[in-house]
């Protein structure tokens, strides 16, 4: 019986003392950094030849290889050619073609400063490249943090999510760092058990040795702006233990709305035309009777550099008719007429336009009401392509536009409407975003002027166009002395070159890139077709004005003055 006790007291100190020495084992381990019990691989055929002590686990953590082990992956070149620029392909004239070497360098002289210049006013910021480490123990708001000039704002979301647990257990001190350069850090409640140096300045220190006190103190911390500026980024940077990251906080001033009273919200209250017009007075006749007879009331605004001795006066209760100093051209006549402009959109038309019983300003009016859209066109009823794209091509050694028939979307809710970069002259605008942009009034833009509107409004207007907007195109010159019509309006090589040189300098490009062939007259080659396109597009807005009257088609509220958005 004796030696059984014995064997039991053995038996039970034996357990003990092994209990107790794994339990010390472990927690040597657990203390120790990195864990004993742990074991790091970088290769997997370490892991398989390793045989685990009797009693142990392993684990393997995956780690990135060193440099010189690293091998390339294969890629996909149509999904690398996508990466970055698109090469500029030069078809046509170079900007230095048309000087000689040293006018050449006179001019990239003057082309740069310009454009040194032009990028300080501009008010589009770059891109704030902003990296996160992905084992990372920050959170924080890594963009859409604003903040008004020279206010504060809360620095959301940010707190540190994890914290070692040998910190934890031997209470070591936390220390989080802020800085910035353009603003301070406040610190709006003292929390308790909390250590803070630098505050209000923009080198800002917090440590504690309570992890829960820790974000209790950052979630009271906000930055404040002190350097004024009306569009600008500065970037918040935080320090804990190896990890850093950087928020970006954009200082900007609140927008202010530029709103236009709608009266009764008929297309004759929110829409006003304006029109450029040289000598073509039967033509003005015309497009002034069409918009009379369809919207009553609504107001013409009229541009006139017409000889003055071939002057005719259009000016009545709807019209306002603007006498411009003679020859002055297309842009400078734009100008004038939408610096007149006081309705929420404006229709521009030729004077060679005029609207039929079809070409619905309504379904332009609810586009641009219902979309973010800027600009919407319509269609020649003579012209079969009616839709452009334009891309920005090239790097640091050349740029230049390619031009493309086509476009990039149907637009939602309005069939037969869609997403481009240009179209014809016949189109209803934002007052408000174009007067932003304007219309160059240079020479260059006296006898041809179009493509110069619509490049300079890349990436500022959205434009669509819709195919079932038919605009009349009267081509008739009754009445017009011909002659000097064409001296002003007809385009030589010498003007051809004036034009394209200011185009090349103006909109920075070094080249011509490609551009697709426009639509010419088909009269040219088979007389009978330009009738056969008038006639099908007549159709096509007869059958949609009739589409529009009933009442399962999408716009019929619209149409009828019973839409109540």
């Amino acid at each position: 019986m004796t030696s059984l006790a014995g064997d039991k007291k053995l038996f039970f100190a034996s357990l003990i003392s092994f209990v107790t020495g794994s339990m010390l084992v472990y927690v040597n381990c657990w203390l120790s950094s990195p864990p004993c019990y742990v074991n790091v691989y970088t290769r997997i055929a370490d892991v398989e030849n390793f045989k685990v002590p009797p009693g142990y686990s392993a684990r393997a953590i995956l780690r990135p290889m060193k440099k010189e082990e690293e091998r390339p992956l294969a890629s996909t070149p149509v999904y690398t050619g996508l990466i970055g620029e698109k090469p500029c392909e030069c078809f046509g004239a170079w900007h230095r073609d048309f000087f000689s070497q040293k006018q050449w360098i006179a001019r990239q002289r003057n082309q740069e400063k310009c454009l040194q210049r032009y990028e300080r006013r501009q008010m589009v910021l770059q891109g704030v490249h902003n990296y996160v480490d992905g084992s990372s123990p920050i959170s924080y708001p890594s963009h859409g943090l604003q903040v008004r000039p020279l206010r504060a704002v809360h620095l959301n979301g940010l707190r540190i999510t994890w914290f070692d647990s040998k910190s934890i257990v031997t209470n070591a001190v936390h220390t989080v760092r802020l800085q910035c350069e353009n603003g301070v850090f406040r610190q709006l409640v003292k929390v308790q058990g909390v250590a803070v140096q630098g505050a209000h300045t923009n080198d800002f220190t917090i440590q504690t040795s309570k992890p829960q006190q820790l974000n209790r103190q950052l979630w009271h911390i906000v930055y404040q702006n002190t350097e004024f500026d009306t569009n600008a980024f500065d970037l918040v940077k935080l320090h804990y233990k190896k990890f850093s990251i950087t928020i970006p906080v954009h200082i900007r001033h609140r927008l202010i709305p530029w709103l236009y009273d709608q009266g009764q919200g008929r297309v004759q209250d929110r829409v006003s035309v304006v029109v450029k017009t040289f000598l073509r007075y039967s033509n003005l006749r015309r497009l002034v009777r069409s918009v009379g007879d369809l919207y009553p009331g609504t107001r013409i605004i009229v541009a006139d550099d017409t000889p003055y001795q071939k002057y005719e006066s259009f000016q009545d209760e709807n019209t306002d008719h603007y006498v411009m100093p003679q020859f002055k051209g297309f842009f400078a006549g734009r100008n004038l007429g939408l610096s007149q402009v006081t309705t929420e959109y404006f229709l521009y038309m030729d004077d060679d336009h005029y609207l039929k019983p079809y070409t619905k300003l309504e379904i332009l009016v609810s586009l641009l009401d219902r979309t973010d859209y800027h600009v919407v066109g319509g269609v020649y009823e003579d012209l079969e392509m009616f839709a452009t794209t334009i891309r920005v091509l090239g790097d640091d050694t050349h740029a230049c536009y390619e031009k493309l028939r086509g476009w990039y979307h149907s637009i939602p809710d309005f069939p037969g409407c869609y997403a481009v970069d240009h179209t014809e002259n016949f189109f209803l605008a934002s007052t408000a975003e174009v007067k932003a942009i304007g219309f160059d009034p240079h020479l260059a833009q006296s006898r041809l002027g179009h493509q110069e509107f619509f490049t300079a409004g890349l990436g500022r207007l959205r434009i669509a166009v819709c195919r079932n907007i038919i605009v009349g195109h009267n081509k008739t010159m009754e009445g017009v002395d011909i002659e000097l019509y064409q001296k002003y309006r007809v385009t030589d090589r010498a003007y051809r070159n004036m034009r394209l040189k200011h185009h090349l300098f103006r909109d920075n490009l070094t080249c011509v890139g490609l551009k697709y062939p426009r639509n010419e007259s088909l009269a040219q080659k088979v007389p009978t077709i330009p009738q056969q396109v008038r006639e099908r597009r007549e159709k096509e807005g007869e059958t949609f004005l009739t589409d529009l009257m009933e009442k399962s088609h999408p716009f019929h509220q619209y149409v009828h003055g019973q839409d109540t958005e």
